[in-house]
């Protein structure tokens, strides 16, 4: 239970975490790469929909490729955080008027948040789904180096952005692509220690007694070791 518990209020976390990111981003234009520089880029691009709507439906067609890379467990946990993004990044919108005056504050703020926010989404076995399943499903399909074809896709988002919203954010985008970038990069998986496995047929160290005839006594010496079958 308490395991449980604390993997949710760690996908409530992250996913707050991203939100919040997403809205200093959203203020100040600021371009990013991934999944939610593409959905960010519709959303200054479109008012039918909001951020939200347009962050679950891009991820739709992803989550076929994380249930086949990734297995069930991180399908779900990524589903219910991109869901979770969309939903926070909506109401904070609706309630909170964020007007940031420079770009590079938003930069700083919105990299720092949204990298942490990633990170703690990976401590809990999910992400943001998007290009980060894409890219595995690449490399083990076609052999495609994962870091080349994340920078490529990233590298083209941010362009479109800077093409369509003006080259003078360039700066600020290359800001919180640092920040983003120094803050997963010292992210580690956590993993438990593996456990030694008992070697049955692994000889047993008993104490053998010897006779002393010359004193009449007898000495125990510790420290030989006899192979013993286990099964007789």
């Amino acid at each position: 239970m308490k395991r449980h518990a604390h993997a949710w209020l760690g996908l409530l976390e992250g996913s707050f975490l991203l939100a919040m990111g997403i809205l200093f981003l959203k203020s100040t234009h600021v371009a990013v790469g991934g999944i939610t520089g593409v959905a960010l880029i519709a959303d200054w691009s479109m008012d039918r929909f909001t951020f939200g709507q347009i962050y679950l439906l891009i991820n739709l067609p992803f989550y076929w490729l994380a249930y086949r890379e990734k297995g069930a467990v991180f399908t779900a946990r990524t589903a219910i955080a991109v869901t979770l993004i969309g939903v926070f990044t909506d109401l904070l919108t609706q309630h909170i008027d964020l007007q940031l005056g420079s770009p590079i504050l938003g930069a700083l703020g919105g990299g720092a948040l949204v990298g942490f926010g990633i990170v703690t989404l990976f401590q809990h076995n999910a992400s943001t789904g998007g290009f980060t399943v894409l890219v595995l499903w690449l490399e083990r399909r076609w052999q495609v180096n994962r870091g080349f074809a994340l920078l490529a896709i990233d590298a083209m988002t941010i362009g479109a952005a800077l093409w369509m919203f003006g080259a003078e954010m360039w700066l600020s985008s290359f800001l919180v692509t640092v920040v983003m970038g120094s803050i997963i990069g010292r992210y580690k998986p956590q993993n438990p220690q593996p456990q030694l496995k008992k070697n049955l047929d692994a000889p047993i160290a008993i104490p053998v007694a010897t006779q002393v005839a010359a004193s009449g006594t007898s000495s125990i010496k510790a420290g030989l070791t006899l192979p013993v079958n286990k099964t007789a």
